[in-house]
């Protein structure tokens, strides 16, 4: 009899008999011999309401694959290779550069394949955006090309029909005679040169055509801002590596898309000790940026354009200009604390002068823009440029515009490269109704979603890494995007193959319209492999625009601003950090890696500060209706600290009834109360409380550090008098009981590693870099409300001072690899040891699961392997990294330093008859670090890095009084505050 699997109490939905197709997995299992995992790899626990048993068939991504064909030989008869290709050496990977497309603009990546599977994502060195990082979304992004969730097949009207029948019916669209008057593309904004290039070519043939761009990120106001102060629309281009002093107004730069990696490695760059900038920010919700702030002012959105209006007449008297100073005339009127931090950001701006920088977010009026552009010619305009913007640009009226035609039947055939526009749509724009007006919608898509469902025809996508395209950075640097495989399945269509149909194109392959295009531009032969090598185009970045902002036209702008809203609730709805709009809703490593502030997985809140929940009488899990305009929805409450009060927090991207099992289902829709005209800020909303309760997954329910010292920060100029006392006790090695580690007297590396929290933001690309690397496998909802999360780094977030505007500090924590490590004593197998080099190894193979090592770190960085949660499903085999051991149930994993990282190069030094060389091992985390928070090496190599930092007069170790003398040193975080504020 074979032994019970561990069961736990789930939400049972009805008692139904199982569908047809799940007993004929079941008996393929069965028939197959196959064990059946006890928990999926993606998504273990879906939306509440399903049965655990309904869970293992919905969101495990094996169950799908294994009759997926993922495996197809071709059709022709091969042979196997009698002579080894010279690129190819078993177990050696390959690296190819190529790029992903977020927001627009490309990201430069650098991806590992172990024998032609993708098994890695790493950032471009020599791309100008990325840098040598890659956040999150990149790290992720190979998860979605194997997920067996994605659609399979083309429908027309639900039905499964071939790729030949729609490439039929795009021929016979294509050959129209009335010049595109009812044909109308609804395209994603992109700076990709090739799909410029398409659309010129369809709008050519078809003059009458028209070319809709669609974005819930990017709704115009920065480019209208330019547009104001310029006469034309530009790109700003903000250089922070050399700003001393930086205003944010409501710009999440180090985390919100695009130019986040870029900000975030030069913004660091300006935090060093010896000559620290200042970074002021005013915003309503706590972000990531907000928390890495020198000083952080919470305002109510509506009344936050008015408070810059202050900041603008302050920097102006400071100046001299009367013109700027005139806007306080007729402004908001503001108390006495936001008067004396506007007048400390204003007087530091104004010493700082040509060093200094006002950004502004994506969420403010364009006035408000124009107002920054105004401000930054003013200080000197030195660390700021403008260029010209190669994206289209957004049209708010766009699609309502679209809609109004489609309602009317003045559209016949309407092809979608938007993601999901049904879903995102604003609440007052009858999308899907419209749709079923159009004779042939054409709709191209990763996964089946809402979109899908409205439209006639729904064509599979290829994934990004699947097919050839172009694109360009922020800065205007041009990639070419190569494919790393060849799709897995059949029936997909890359989203240019459409296009193409119209373009009249579609007999050249993609790779030959790309040649062609780049050819022009000396894109032959060699130039044209070494772009592809290098992930980038030299020379194809975009030159520096002089341009004189129109102060007068400015300054009119921000005048006829409207008032501040001081009655009732505001809405602001915020992308989220994770899924983004919602299109990484599929993605199992996203939904449950912990957000950088509120530390939730597998859901979004509405988010309300102490003093608004005190008033309200709501408190964290509390379930609350929102109405505004006529519309509701329901949702949980979170209660934040830092957030402003009487205004309410919804994250984007959640609450799809469509799109896989993984997506589906989680969270609430905030959409349903985002409206055309108010896009990021809804005034005049309404609570009320509902009966019930709801149980977030929260990674971290402990805010505070009951003044232990383990995350620090503390002013510069305090640690520069004090430095020897404020870290008393926290550097030196203690005394203890712990008999000494056997090994050798002489290793031959010492290897170590050091967090510098001055520059870490807290960001999360390490904790999904470091799954990718060691397949770690995510457990989904319910195992994380349990506290079983597999995550072997995590990133531990603190408030400080009072909760209505308390300081925000990150630490990311894995193990810290102690010299004298208590799990080693008392496990009684030995199944964790220590090596000479000194890591503490897990040996897998002894691992009994008593949990005493867990039970006796004090770090708590070690976690057990409850359930079988990586199972045998085909995809997962193809993702996973070749050089990592696959942990069954029952065992204990930890952070181990990428010591498959560090054999690979020892492999190699041996080979060459050398040692290893110092900076040749980087691990994971380290690698990714878009700050370059994380450092990695060895403790003997002369002059490294590593070494440096574990001297500096700003480290400690973590819990240094229990004598465990960590590898893994911390660096105090040093705050640059204002005199005028201390």
């Amino acid at each position: 009899m074979p032994p019970l699997k561990e069961r736990h109490p789930l939400p049972v939905v009805g008692n139904a008999s199982p569908p047809a197709w799940r007993s004929l997995e079941s008996r393929r299992r069965q028939e197959a011999s196959e064990p059946e995992a006890e928990f999926p790899p993606g998504a273990a626990q879906p939306p509440e309401g399903l049965s655990r048993r309904a869970l293992l068939e919905l969101a495990a991504f094996g169950a799908a694959a294994s009759t997926a064909g993922c495996f197809r030989q071709p059709p022709e008869k091969v042979m196997p290779y009698s002579r080894q290709p010279p690129e190819v050496t078993p177990g050696v990977p390959l690296h190819y550069a190529t790029g992903l497309t977020l927001d627009g603009h490309v990201r430069g990546l650098v991806v590992r394949s172990h024998e032609g599977r993708p098994t890695k994502v790493e950032g471009n060195a020599a791309h100008p955006e990325s840098l040598g990082a890659a956040g999150l979304r990149e790290q992720a992004s190979l998860l979605g090309l194997y997920d067996p969730h994605r659609a399979k097949v083309v429908r027309h009207r639900g039905q499964p029909v071939s790729r030949d029948d729609l490439f039929a019916r795009l021929r016979q669209l294509a050959s129209r005679r009335d010049e595109g008057r009812g044909l109308r593309l609804l395209v994603e904004p992109t700076a990709s040169p090739l799909w410029a290039h398409t659309w010129r070519r369809v709008l050519e043939r078809f003059p009458h055509a028209r070319v809709v761009p669609f974005s819930t990120t990017d709704t115009g106001a920065s480019l209208e801002g330019a547009r104001l102060a310029y006469g034309r629309p530009l790109a700003t281009l903000p250089r922070f590596d050399t700003a001393r002093a930086v205003l944010s107004l409501d710009d999440d730069f180090l985390s919100t898309l695009p130019g986040s990696l870029r900000a975030a490695r030069e913004f660091s760059a300006s935090r060093e000790p010896s000559d620290m900038s200042r970074l002021w920010v005013v915003e309503s919700h706590l972000s990531v940026t907000g928390a890495f702030s020198d000083h952080r002012l919470r305002e109510r959105p509506t009344r936050l354009p008015q408070l810059a209006r202050h900041l603008g007449a302050e920097v102006g008297r400071l100046l001299g200009r009367e013109d700027l100073a005139g806007l306080a005339e007729g402004a908001m009127v503001i108390g006495e604390s936001e008067r004396r931090w506007v007048a400390a950001a204003a007087a530091d701006l104004v010493a700082r002068r040509s060093q200094a920088l006002v950004v502004v977010g994506a969420r403010q009026p364009a006035a408000v823009h124009a107002l920054a552009h105004l401000l930054n010619e003013a200080l000197g305009g030195r660390v700021s440029r403008v260029a010209q913007t190669l994206t289209p640009s957004p049209d708010p009226g766009a699609l309502p515009a679209l809609v109004e035609e489609l309602l009317a039947g003045g559209v016949d055939t309407l092809l979608v490269t938007a993601w999901n526009p049904v879903y995102r749509a604003p609440a007052d724009v009858p999308l899907a109704q419209a749709l079923g007006r159009v004779e042939d919608s054409v709709y191209c898509t990763l996964h089946e979603d809402e979109t899908s469902a409205a439209c006639v025809w729904s064509v599979p996508s290829t994934h990004p890494y699947e097919h050839w395209e172009d694109g360009r950075a922020i800065d205007g640097t041009a990639t070419i995007l190569q494919p790393l495989i060849a799709p897995w399945l059949e029936a997909v269509v890359a989203p240019l193959e459409l296009a193409a149909a119209f373009s009249g194109e579609l007999a050249d392959a993609p790779y030959q319209r790309l040649r062609a295009l780049w050819r022009e531009q000396g894109g032959e032969g060699r130039e044209w492999e070494g772009w592809l090598a290098e992930g980038v185009i030299p020379g194809t970045r975009l030159p520096e625009v002089d341009a004189r902002v129109d102060a007068a036209a400015v300054l009119a702008a921000v005048r006829a601003l409207p008032p501040a809203s001081d009655t009732g609730l505001e809405l602001q709805f915020v992308t989220d950090a994770r899924v983004h709009d919602g299109r990484f809703g599929a993605n199992p490593w996203l939904q449950e890696m912990p957000d950088p502030i509120t530390k939730m997985t597998w859901d979004n809140a509405a988010l309300v500060s102490p003093a608004t929940a005190s008033r309200l009488g709501l408190e964290r899990g509390a379930r609350v209706r929102l109405e505004a305009r006529g519309r509701a929805v329901e949702a949980p409450v979170l209660v934040l600290p830092g957030q402003a009060d009487d205004t309410v927090t919804l994250p984007l991207g959640y609450g799809r009834t469509r799109g896989g099992p993984v997506a589906e289902g989680v969270g609430f829709d905030a959409y349903a109360l985002r409206f055309q005209d108010a896009p990021w800020v809804l005034p005049g909303a309404s609570l009320t409380r509902l009966e019930g309760h709801h149980d977030f997954a929260l990674t971290q329910e402990h805010w505070r550090m009951e003044e232990r010292p383990l995350a620090l920060q503390t002013p510069r100029g305090v640690f520069a008098a004090h430095a020897r006392t404020l870290l008393e006790g926290l550097q030196e090695r203690k005394e203890h009981l712990y008999p000494p580690n056997p090994g050798q007297a002489t290793p031959s590396h010492r290897w170590a590693m050091a967090i510098d929290l001055n520059r870490c933001t807290g960001c999360g690309a390490c904790v999904v870099a470091c799954q990718a690397e060691n397949s770690i496998p995510s457990v989904g909802k319910e195992q994380v409300r349990r506290g079983r999360e597999m995550h072997w780094l995590r990133i531990d977030r603190y408030f400080l001072g009072g909760e209505d505007d308390p300081g925000v500090i990150t630490q990311p924590l894995m193990c810290v690899h102690c010299e004298y490590a208590p799990c080693e004593y008392v496990c009684p197998v030995a199944a964790t040891v220590h090596s000479d080099e000194g890591l503490n190894q897990m040996v897998y193979n002894r691992c009994i699961g008593t949990r005493y090592c867990s039970n006796n770190c004090p770090y708590k960085v070690r976690r057990f392997n409850y359930l079988d949660y990586t199972g045998h499903d085909p995809l997962a085999r193809m993702r996973r990294n070749p050089d990592v051991s696959v942990r069954s149930r029952g065992v204990m994993e930890k952070c181990t330093y990428c010591v498959q990282r560090i054999e690979s190069a020892r492999i190699r030094a041996r080979v060459e008859l050398r040692d290893i060389r110092p900076g040749e091992v980087v691990t994971a985390c380290a690698q990714t670090c878009p700050t370059r928070a994380i450092t990695f090496g060895d403790l003997d190599a002369p002059d490294s890095e590593v070494a440096r930092l574990h001297d500096d007069a700003r480290h400690y170790a973590l819990l240094n009084n229990l004598g465990t003398r960590p590898r893994t040193v911390h660096l105090l975080r040093l705050k640059n505050p204002s005199e005028a504020l201390s």
